[in-house]
């Protein structure tokens, strides 16, 4: 049950992220936001790691660098600026396609085994995305597709840092993406700086909390525990975290912004979670 429970937390902090965006996404440019979500992300788990054992062993440097990248720089402003495009729930709906993404890497480069229960639930998933996302891509024209693309590519993106944490074997979470996050901040503080203009972002107190609640809890904790889950579980169990995704977005999109709920989006949402329900209990069941 440890499991699942950290599995659903995860699911929903990043389902909530969409929201905490879509505040700050028209004021705040994509790459000083993911700045400052890798920033506030560092510090907070650089805190963290204060009350832990100091730990002594091989280092991944090459490897923090690999993830912070395909995990935290590239997806972050991708997401970023698709949302200027699509909406939270629409965005959410996208990542949905991680676990597709990551079992099709894992089977074509790692020729990993995929058991026909898995490969039924993983297209049923898939089934409850495109509905879950249809009517709103048939609405709302090419400005929808290229905040389609620009998502699909952060899912890839987040495939294959998955498949690359789970190569990072024994050591902390903690310090693991504590420094994954402070090499991205690194990283994006120069382009922040070429591209855009972060010193003179004017934002609301609102916004300002947003962000803050995006570095701490959508860049920092979730990343410890999404660690913490793949050394446990393994990256194939993790990614299936975005099936549980979509259905936090498009119920927070609908009580908090006032996004449509069709008879689409929920029988999208049962479909998903008949998936999920369907690979957990046969690909993953070890006892």
């Amino acid at each position: 049950m440890k499991k699942y429970s950290l599995l659903l937390l995860i699911s929903f902090i990043w389902g909530s992220q969409f929201f905490f965006v879509a505040l700050v996404t028209d004021d705040v440019g994509a790459i000083t936001l993911s700045l400052l979500k890798a920033l506030i992300g560092a510090i907070c788990l650089s805190f963290i790691s204060l009350f832990l054992k100091k730990e002594t062993g091989q280092t991944h440097i090459k490897l923090y660098v690999t993830i912070a990248f395909f995990e935290v720089v590239l997806p972050f402003i991708l997401i970023a600026q698709g949302q200027k495009y699509v909406s939270s729930s629409i965005a959410s709906m996208l990542i949905a396609t991680v676990p597709i993404i990551t079992l099709a890497l894992f089977v074509i480069f790692f020729k990993k085994k995929v058991s026909q229960f898995q490969f039924v639930g993983i297209l049923l998933g898939f089934l409850g995305m495109v509905i879950l996302s249809w009517p709103t891509q048939a609405m709302n024209g090419s400005g929808t597709v290229l905040g389609n693309v620009l998502i699909l590519l952060a899912a890839i993106s987040f495939a294959l840092s998955l498949i690359l944490m789970e190569k990072l074997g024994d050591g902390s979470p903690v310090i693991h993406m504590r420094n994954v996050l402070w090499i991205a901040t690194i990283l994006l503080l120069p382009l922040a700086f070429i591209f855009e203009r972060p010193l003179q972002v004017d934002v609301s107190s609102l916004q300002i909390t947003s962000i803050i609640i995006l570095g701490i809890f959508h860049a920092g904790i979730v990343y410890m525990l999404y660690n913490l889950l793949i050394k446990e579980e393994g990256a194939i169990f993790a990614s299936f975290s975005n099936y549980i995704v979509p259905v936090v977005g498009v119920l927070l999109g609908y009580f908090i912004l006032n996004e449509p709920l069709s008879f689409q989006h929920l029988i999208g949402i049962c479909i998903i979670l008949c998936a999920l329900l369907l690979s957990n209990k046969q690909a993953f069941k070890s006892e």
